[in-house]
C-alpha cells in the first residue's frame, strides 16, 4: 500500500510538472516584459483564467492574438461564456489607468472578422467567465446536495429512534 502511494504521488507530482508553464515576472516597462526564446524569438508573459483547457501564464511570441492564445491554453470549454471575453490590460506606470476589451469570440467563429479580435500586450490577463446556464447548473448541483445530506440526515435520525422503542 506505501508503494502505491509513493508511486501514485510521483505520478502526481511528474503530471504537474510537466504542465506548468514558465513564468517570468510582468512588472516592470519596456523590454524588461520581454524575453528571447529558442530560435531568436522574442516572448512576453500573458495570463489566462477562467474555462479554458489549461488557465495559466503562458510565455507566448510577440504579437500573439486572442484565438492564438486561447487555442494555447487548450481553447475555450463547453460551459465558457465566448460571447464575452475580456482583455484586462494594465496602465503604463502608475498615473496611467488600464483598460478592458470585451471580444466576441462567438461573432469572430461565425463570421471569420480578425478586426475584432485584439493583439496581445505583456502582461494582458485573458478572462473568459461561464455562461448563465453553468452557474445556473452548479447552484442545482450544491441544492442536490444538500438535499442528499438532508436524507441522510433523517435516515439516521428515523432508524435511530426505531432502535430506542
Amino acid at each position: 500500500m506505501k508503494n502505491f502511494v509513493t508511486i501514485a504521488l510521483l505520478i502526481i507530482i511528474t503530471s504537474t510538472i510537466s504542465f506548468s508553464q514558465t513564468s517570468t515576472p510582468t512588472q516592470g516597462s519596456g523590454a524588461a516584459q520581454y524575453i528571447l526564446g529558442g530560435r531568436d524569438q522574442v516572448l512576453m508573459a500573458v495570463n489566462i483564467w477562467g474555462f479554458v483547457g489549461k488557465p495559466g501564464q503562458y510565455m507566448v511570441p510577440y504579437g500573439t492574438d486572442l484565438i492564438s492564445l486561447l487555442s494555447y491554453a487548450g481553447g475555450p470549454r463547453e460551459e465558457a461564456k465566448i460571447k464575452s471575453i475580456k482583455v484586462v490590460r494594465g496602465g503604463d506606470g502608475e498615473e496611467q489607468q488600464g483598460e478592458v476589451i470585451e471580444v466576441n469570440v462567438k461573432e469572430f467563429l461565425e463570421k471569420g472578422n480578425n478586426k475584432s479580435i485584439p493583439t496581445l500586450k505583456p502582461g494582458d490577463t485573458v478572462v473568459v467567465s461561464g455562461t448563465t446556464f453553468n452557474f445556473v447548473r452548479n447552484s442545482l448541483e450544491f441544492v442536490v446536495r444538500i438535499a442528499a445530506l438532508a436524507q441522510i440526515y433523517a435516515i439516521v435520525e428515523y432508524y435511530t429512534a426505531r432502535a430506542n422503542e
